[in-house]
């Protein structure tokens, strides 16, 4: 509560006014519990309540939220949305969404702007702009929603809906006719082997001082080449687990060993030489004076030759669209800019093992596809990719296992189509459109828009 009173109070409004905006606050957005909670203690979904509480209590007219659901799991991003829905709806306040991920906003959304480079590409009605305006939308660096894409892509085949849809319910009611007359010779793509072991962890414990345990008799096995995502609500453990990899936790009982080192008896600096972990806040990566300086650092340290530095710096420039500001200070650049730095600086290093920790929060759909796939081709070399995310529509793209944890203990181990197939919250779009078509002939375990396209006719 003394963060929603904070703003009232620099204002100076009467106490009696204070008391009575705090309370409306607390209960419009549901959170009278956690008014004597501490801040740090909160989930991310609880943070974000708290912060839209704390500018409610002011009575604003225009209410501007930018990327409120980037760092949250589908749940959480589902609960802000909608109630940054119903203070629209039921108090009139204009809200401006500010949003890289359409997938997760589009059903909220009257209106539709869409800019590139300064310049407004596109605006209006969001099912008009969507069906208007795809090419230019694209060319602009959105990623369109999957059931977008699919009803564009059966328009170039000459199969058009009769409006575009905006969610699951409508995709399903405007493509049955379409979705009955599937092929069932679909071939589900070959699973990929697991590599040797380059990462071990067994019966991992961790419990942080005068907290619960975040971590629960955990037990994995990370191949050579694989592909991992690692995923789970706010505060499962999820960022615990891979803090252990790189020797920043050290386990409380348990043993992890990365490439034949015990991490309990290895130094960080022998770690960092085989693993590369990006935050999942750019500023904790941030400290030198260019961004140049930043990239070249770690690769100095672990003694790479001058020249080979000049190389992989010039790489990682061109690769992540940072040449321009190869001379700026890395802190005053925008979210999505840091957040580039801080993936090109561990990237230059070549790890064996990389883990990315919510890599694609900030970053426009083009820049994600092309790290995507630059994950990808990585993997193809023998490295280890860990991808700690809640981005599902990516995870059913590139990934081939799938970690689920939850209240620190794994859940789900398996590869991607168990995974996240017929699942209620951890699943694609695509997933939750054809499971009532399964009796047509569409496979349960279709993920993506291209492996649905294959079972039309």
């Amino acid at each position: 509560e003394r963060e929603i009173a904070f703003g009232l109070e620099n204002l100076a409004f009467p106490r009696d006014l204070i008391a009575k905006r705090l309370e409306e606050s607390l209960d419009t957005l549901g959170i009278s519990d956690l008014r004597h909670r501490q801040l740090h203690e909160l989930s991310g979904g609880e943070k974000q309540k708290v912060a839209i509480a704390s500018v409610l209590a002011l009575h604003p007219e225009v209410l501007i939220l930018d990327e409120p659901t980037s760092e949250l799991d589908p749940k959480s991003a589902e609960e802000v949305l909608s109630l940054a829905q119903r203070l629209n709806d039921e108090l009139g306040i204009t809200v401006i969404l500010i949003e890289h991920r359409l997938d997760r906003v589009i059903q909220h959304v009257d209106r539709l702007v869409v800019l590139d480079r300064g310049r407004v590409v596109a605006d209006g009605a969001t099912r008009d702009v969507l069906s208007k305006s795809y090419q230019e939308i694209s060319e602009a660096g959105v990623g369109m929603p999957p059931i977008i894409k699919l009803a564009h892509k059966l328009g170039e085949k000459g199969i058009t809906p009769n409006k575009t849809p905006l969610t699951v319910k409508e995709g399903r009611i405007m493509l049955e006719e379409v979705l009955q007359k599937a092929s069932p010779n679909w071939l589900e793509p070959a699973q990929r082997d697991n590599g040797k072991p380059v990462a071990e962890v067994e019966k991992l414990w961790h419990v942080y001082p005068d907290g619960p345990a975040a971590l629960k008799n955990v037990s994995l096995k990370l191949g050579e080449g694989e592909f991992i995502a690692i995923m789970g609500r706010n505060a499962s453990g999820k960022t615990t687990l891979v803090k252990h990899f790189n020797g920043l936790l050290r386990p409380t009982k348990g043993m992890v060993m990365v490439d034949g080192l015990d991490t309990r008896k290895a130094t960080v600096a022998e770690l960092a030489r085989k693993v590369g972990l990006v935050f999942q806040n750019p500023n904790d990566h941030l400290f030198a004076d260019t961004v140049e300086e930043e990239i070249c650092f770690a690769l100095k340290n672990l003694g790479v030759e001058n020249g080979m530095v000049r190389t992989r710096v010039n790489q990682v420039l061109e690769q992540f669209k940072l040449n321009e500001y190869r001379r700026q200070y890395p802190r005053s650049l925008s979210g999505g800019e840091k957040q580039r730095v801080a993936l090109a600086s561990v990237l230059a290093i070549q790890p064996k093992i990389l883990i990315l920790d919510e890599p694609t929060r900030g970053l426009e759909y083009r820049l994600k596809h092309e790290l995507m796939s630059f994950l990808h081709e990585y993997t193809s070399q023998g490295n280890t990719v860990i991808l700690v995310t809640h981005d599902v529509e990516t995870v059913a793209e590139y990934a081939d296992r799938v970690i689920l944890l939850s209240e620190g203990e794994v859940v789900i181990d398996g590869n991607k189509r168990s995974a996240l197939s017929r699942a209620l919250l951890f699943s694609p779009q695509i997933n939750r459109l054809i499971q009532p078509f399964h009796k047509y002939g569409i496979p349960g375990d279709i993920l993506t828009v291209d492996e649905l396209l294959q079972t039309l006719r």
